[in-house]
């Protein structure tokens, strides 16, 4: 099966609007085994947007559009693929039901351009959508293909890709594709593909990176004739990266949506343990890193933001002689930050950063780019000094994920 991804809208086509439907598909599709050749983007022009179909048609299985499924005139995308298709657009009774039922919810009244959003061409297979008022739809398009009409907020379009589009793919591929997803931090995308370049060459499974500042995921997947046999093709290859990046890899998950801060929370509450943070040149990122998992309120106590040396002695009892005498970014700060967080919230790990994000103000001593992290616990407290580079929003970020993932090695060295 050969896919293609069609999204519309002048507000892409303008960059107005971040594509990342685009990339949520396409990073869907490699999973899925699913080939996938071109993208295109196109403003709400029907004649373009005809021509567009027509040349997808002509080289892909499956057409996957985004966007345009709305109830205003420039919401085209239907209209031109039926007209593309030689047929009518008809109303569906249960997408009729579906967005009436919606606007119930919103305690909106439904206008009668709404009743739009209800029309499809003969033989489409719904895709409701709890998410939000447009349905969207699998729409037969003859000698076997089929277009796949999603709405455009990203906030609809991935749970209804994930929930209704993926098991019809799947359907067709005539086996069963399982992925793992291995996550790394500390290491980075060139010394890891170093270790595994050999790995990366199998053809089943198949083994692929993917990077983000500081951090490495690779997929790997199998396919097979059900679970159980993908799974054990996976097995020896996942186990032989283990053995090659060792303490590099700081989870092994079956969903690709996990993140170093939700690995981190769901070690302090396997282990009850709670953690507070005490924070400089972030500024409360790492706080606001960690809550943005589920259930972190169990865990995570609270956090100090002392961007100004004053702060630091106010809220954290740092000594101003220490201050002084060692300079604002230094192991001795670092540590006494994290020592007045855990005494002043009571947790069993406190955190701090205190460092040099620049552009400006480095020294040969302390250049741009010098963090130090500290880890106060009942056992005692330590320091940790790392050199970033970058730039500021690089440097800070880093020192965020450093900071979450030396409070994972905490909780489970």
């Amino acid at each position: 099966m050969i896919a293609e991804i069609l999204c519309v809208g002048t507000e892409l086509l303008m960059g107005q609007v971040l594509n990342t439907n685009a990339q949520f598909i396409a990073r869907r599709l490699a999973a899925l085994g699913i080939s996938h050749y071109h993208q295109t983007v196109v403003g709400d022009n029907a004649e373009r947007l005809e021509d567009t179909y027509r040349l997808a048609l002509s080289r892909a299985d499956v057409v996957i559009t985004s966007g345009g499924l709305g109830p205003t005139v420039d919401d085209i995308t239907k209209r031109a693929a039926a007209r593309v298709l030689g047929q009518e657009l008809v109303p569906f009774a249960e997408a009729e039901a579906m967005v009436e039922e919606r606007f119930r919810e919103y305690g909106k009244p439904m206008l009668p351009n709404n009743r739009s959003q209800t029309l499809f061409v003969p033989g489409t297979q719904l895709i409701l959508n709890p998410y939000g008022t447009a349905p969207g739809g699998i729409v037969p398009a003859g000698e076997g293909k089929f277009i796949v009409h999603l709405p455009g907020p990203p906030r609809e379009l991935e749970p209804l890709f994930r929930e209704q589009v993926e098991p019809w793919l799947a359907s067709f591929a005539g086996c069963v594709l399982v992925s793992r997803y291995i996550r790394i931090f500390g290491m980075g995308e060139a010394a890891v593909d170093e270790a595994l370049q050999d790995l990366e060459l199998g053809g089943n499974p198949t083994l692929s990176p993917y990077c983000s500042t500081g951090e490495v995921m690779l997929r790997l997947t199998a396919s097979a004739e059900d679970e159980q046999a993908a799974r054990a093709l996976m097995a020896p290859v996942e186990a032989e990266v283990l053995r090659r990046l060792g303490d590099a890899v700081y989870a092994v998950e079956d969903t690709e949506d996990g993140s170093l801060a939700q690995t981190c929370v769901h070690a302090l509450q396997e282990h009850s343990l709670t953690v507070a943070t005490a924070e400089s040149l972030t500024g409360g990122m790492i706080a606001a890193e960690l809550v943005t998992v589920p259930g972190a309120s169990e865990v995570v106590r609270g956090g100090f933001v002392t961007y100004q040396s004053v702060a630091k002695t106010m809220l954290l009892g740092v000594p101003e002689e220490t201050i002084k005498r060692c300079n604002v970014v230094s192991a001795e700060v670092a540590a006494a930050m994290a020592e007045g967080a855990r005494a002043r919230l009571g947790v069993d790990i406190a955190v701090s950063a205190t460092g040099l994000a620049g552009p400006g103000g480095g020294t040969e001593a302390i250049p741009v780019g010098t963090v130090y992290l500290g880890l106060a616990t009942k056992e005692g407290t330590r320091t940790i000094r790392l050199h970033l580079a970058g730039d500021r929003a690089r440097i800070r970020t880093l020192a965020m994920k450093n900071a979450i993932h030396a409070v994972l090695k905490t909780v489970t060295p």
